[in-house]
């Protein structure tokens, strides 16, 4: 579904990615991870397309991402960022509804169709009573599902998340998490994960890639990525991990060492 092959990527000079190579099967939830700076986004979007790597190249079903038509680029592939600024008037239904232009015959007409995965979205995402409000208005964590309900409505084989829950409360969450995990088992979505949230990585998805300072550190299922060595080396900081005896998942649970602790 999605090959890179030796990116690398700097800012001015300043090397942010370094040759790195994975590939993405299809129907895979991937979850990149690793401390503030790592190069996490920067790789989200190079694989995007929305930055040109310095080297090497991103192979979407076969071709490189760059050569692919805006259109059909959004017929392939769902962005959710971290925020969204929009300088216009919309309601939370009009933000989702954004998500169907891509397959829109009518640009302002939406099909029975597309006003059916509309409203499942809303719904999904916990909005439907929120529809009708101004995007503006709402909260940080109301935006983000909006946000996440547009990208659900796109109907796009591969799903892009940035820090999609790092605004939300437990309940939504693990709701939205519930519903992305649903996708990628049921419809074989593709998505591909950025956050700082290890636990629900770990809990979630099916492969990990640990970066630090924009190298490949580790990549594999979670519990062969997620080892005390590797994560004291990259975060810094000694933990405890264990097994969640309700999810079958694991996770980890930092704690301060002392001075006579080896």
């Amino acid at each position: 579904m999605l090959l890179a092959e030796h990116i690398s990527f700097a800012y001015n000079g300043r090397e942010a990615l370094h040759d790195l190579s994975f590939s993405v099967k299809k129907g895979m939830f991937l979850g990149i991870i690793g401390p503030n700076g790592a190069g996490k986004s920067t790789l989200l979007k190079v694989l995007m397309g929305l930055l040109q790597p310095g080297q090497g190249r991103v192979l979407l079903q076969g071709k490189t991402v760059h050569s692919y038509a805006s259109k059909e680029l959004a017929l392939l592939r769902a962005y959710v960022p971290q925020s969204l600024n929009i300088p216009f008037t919309f309601q939370v239904k009009q933000i989702v509804e954004m998500g169907r232009y891509a397959r829109m015959k009518h640009i302002f007409h939406l099909d029975a169709e597309s006003v059916a995965i509309v409203d499942q979205a809303l719904r999904q995402l916990d909005l439907w009573n929120l529809r009708n409000r101004n995007f503006s208005q709402l909260s940080g964590g109301e935006q983000q599902r909006t946000l996440i309900a547009s990208a659900l409505a796109q109907q796009s084989a591969l799903i892009f998340l940035d820090e999609p829950t790092s605004s939300l409360d437990l309940n939504h969450q693990q709701r939205i998490f519930r519903n992305i995990k649903r996708l990628v088992r049921e419809e074989q979505k593709t998505t591909v994960l950025v956050t700082h949230d290890i636990n629900l990585a770990a809990q979630f998805c099916d492969y990990l890639i640990l970066l630090s300072d924009g190298r490949m550190v580790a990549r594999g299922k979670p519990d062969q990525v997620l080892q005390f060595d590797l994560i004291q080396q990259v975060y810094g900081v000694k933990v405890y991990i264990d097994i969640n005896p309700f999810t079958k998942s694991i996770y980890l649970l930092p704690y301060e060492a002392n001075q006579n602790d080896t």
